[in-house]
């Protein structure tokens, strides 16, 4: 009988608990969520003490794993809640605890030691030794630094394999980037007062702002220019592409080649400006989607999706187009393209390879266009009679339009606006609904279950 393909774990974002429930209808392995503090998400809202409960007792019905974030790195002020998070996370034990601070770990692993403890990518792991370390403070996994080039992280995953076999490396592959190193940012805490690294980042670095002219000199070298800030001109237009990706051979870190010859104006030339108001700080979106069949040979235990506060209809994309990728590379059916119109209409930034693939630092996609966006129009809350669904209004829906249902494997049944219909709480008929109300869909299409998405076609007349 042939060995079963190994499949890594899909790790997704669960903000709260629509999040978490989209997460699970569409294929999450596991899922990471946080209290109503001391994580780095506060914006995300959390789980209080019951809703934590309902989440795990929910999660693990259908067989998924569940990993509480305890990830700040707190002050001292903060060190009575961060034990009476620990009480609460003994009593109700959930598959794991993600944490960044020595301190934390340290109490973890003397109160919880049956809890398994996984080093969040906020601890900046970058090499072997690193994890030798963690491993030895009791940790079971490690979310290697987001920096971390693709030949970094293939000599730490040889390594790991052969002399540290039961620990745990985890990737994230998708989602926002921090301008910072593994997120520890202070811009948000010096320009206003809500420090990252406590879970409550403004996120500044996604503000406009307006380059001034400055020269800067070193003082035993006057009148050499060390750095300039000026206007900045340079459209970039190469585009990204994978001609043979069953060929894709990693670069050396020794010897990077094109890499050698660093993009650094890439950043301003892909800004968005208005009247030389620019977001230059803003990082791209990472999207490793191209190297899910590397990760897979490579054994990579765990990939991580970010976005514990983004909605539960971005997530619902993400997570079906990589559950699938995942999925048919176990059975030689990869297809890059096919999942990667998904991300793309899921995405608000230019996707990228961040810092993992040196050679190839273009833009993968740009997010979609007016013409090209399918607006995903309302989420399935419960079955009334057979046909009539309750929904709730995601997007501007107008029911002169076709729509599609998201079904869990890329699946996207065509419902034209002939074979469907829309009626208020009050049984009248309607022609829109608007985001935040509620109406009954009318449906008999058999693939269509709770918490599953309608979202709008592709207009082909609109498309070139």
């Amino acid at each position: 009988m042939p060995d079963t393909p190994f499949i890594p774990e899909l790790l997704a974002p669960a903000g709260d608990m629509e999040k978490l429930e989209t997460a699970i209808l569409y294929g999450a392995d596991a899922v990471y969520l946080g209290g109503e503090g001391l994580n780095l998400r506060a914006g995300a809202g959390g789980f209080d003490r019951q809703a934590l409960e309902r989440a795990l007792s929910r999660a693990h019905q259908a067989g998924v794993k569940v990993y509480y974030t305890l990830n700040v790195y707190p002050r001292q002020s903060h060190m009575t809640a961060v034990r009476e998070q620990i009480d609460t996370l003994g009593e109700l034990k959930p598959d794991a605890i993600i944490a960044a601070d020595p301190g934390v770990i340290r109490l973890l692993r003397r109160e919880l030691p049956e809890i398994p403890v996984h080093i969040s990518t906020q601890a900046n792991t970058s090499n072997v030794e690193a994890v030798r370390f963690w491993r030895e403070n009791g940790a079971k996994r490690v979310n290697v630094a987001r920096e971390l080039r693709s030949a970094e992280l293939g000599e730490m995953l040889d390594a790991c394999r052969k002399q540290m076999p039961t620990m745990e490396l985890e990737v994230f592959v998708h989602g926002s980037m921090c301008m910072a190193v593994s997120g520890r940012c202070y811009m948000s805490a010096l320009l206003n007062d809500r420090p990252g690294n406590l879970g409550q980042c403004s996120h500044p670095c996604r503000y406009e702002y307006r380059p001034v002219s400055m020269t800067f000199e070193e003082r035993t070298r006057p009148g050499e220019k060390l750095w300039e800030m000026r206007e900045y001109e340079n459209p970039f237009t190469e585009d990204f592409t994978f001609d043979a990706p069953e060929e894709f051979a990693f670069s050396s870190p020794d010897n990077d080649g094109p890499a050698s010859q660093p993009p650094a104006d890439r950043a301003l030339s892909a800004a968005l400006d208005t009247d030389n108001w620019t977001k230059f700080f803003a990082a791209e979106d990472l999207c490793l989607l191209h190297y899910l069949e590397w990760f897979r040979r490579m054994k990579v235990a765990s990939l991580k999706l970010e976005g514990r506060t983004k909605s539960s209809a971005y997530l619902a994309q993400v997570v079906d187009a990589y559950k699938t990728a995942l999925n048919h590379a176990a059975t030689g059916r990869f297809q890059p393209e096919l999942y990667l119109s998904e991300l793309v209409n899921a995405a608000s930034r230019p996707l990228t390879t961040g810092f993992f693939d040196p050679a190839n630092r273009g833009a993968i996609a740009q997010p979609p266009d007016t013409a090209e966006k399918r607006p995903v129009l309302a989420r399935i809350l419960s079955p009334l009679a057979a046909g009539r669904w309750l929904v709730q209004t995601k997007a501007r829906w107008t029911t002169a339009d076709p729509v599609e249902i998201l079904v869990p494997g890329l699946i996207r049944p065509y419902i034209s606006a002939e074979d469907y219909g829309l009626v208020n709480e009050l049984g009248e008929g309607v022609d829109t609904s608007h985001p935040g109300q509620r109406a009954v869909f009318l449906c008999d299409h058999p693939e269509i279950k709770t918490g599953m998405f309608i979202r709008k076609p592709w207009d082909m007349d609109k498309l070139d």
